[in-house]
């Protein structure tokens, strides 16, 4: 069943081309109201999927896709158009690094049947990381860079975290390189 929730991941997901097309052709207003648009959307479905009780497989399955979707084509198109350059580059693969790596460990959870619930604190650096995102298609900007690197930041400890959990959920660690 296609939920609102789904209806916005979606939406999301369609508005990836759209905001990368423009940003490159130098409309970064446009891009930046299309990027706002994406990413109200995944503040948005969570929260219709919970209060309308509709949360869905499909759902789950898409919304990590969307974000990453978003993410990692905003990261490429601000380094295509050199707003990411230097030592801004670090950040960026900081969060491009921290996307696969929590993609990958995911993954591991889902084939274990274990699930971790997203962190206050990995809810706080999405937000950062958008609202970083939105500053800089606008334009360099200090506090573009300022937020940006708070959410670099951020995303190397919430991916420090996330990973620990995940090992404890999947019972990685030193124990299990002692039987052969």
């Amino acid at each position: 069943m296609i939920t609102l929730a789904n209806r916005l991941t979606i939406t999301r997901m369609a508005l990836v081309l759209p905001y990368a097309l423009l940003a490159l052709n130098g409309e970064r207003l446009v891009a930046g109201v299309v990027f706002a648009v994406a990413a109200v959307t995944d503040l948005l479905d969570g929260h219709f999927a919970r209060v309308r009780s509709e949360e869905t497989m499909l759902g789950k399955v898409l919304d990590p896709i969307a974000d990453k979707m978003l993410t990692i084509t905003a990261l490429i198109v601000l380094v295509a158009m050199d707003t990411l350059h230097g030592i801004h580059l670090l950040a960026a693969v900081i969060i491009a690094m921290r996307e696969f790596w929590v993609a990958g460990l995911r993954e591991g959870l889902i084939d274990s049947g274990a699930e971790l619930p997203v962190s206050a604190m990995a809810k706080v650096k999405t937000t950062l990381q958008l609202v970083a995102l939105f500053l800089l298609t606008l334009g360099d900007s200090f506090i573009g860079y300022t937020v940006f690197w708070a959410a670099a930041l951020l995303t190397l400890y919430t991916g420090y975290q996330y990973t620990v959990d995940s090992f404890k959920v999947l019972n990685l660690g030193a124990d299990e390189t002692t039987s052969s």
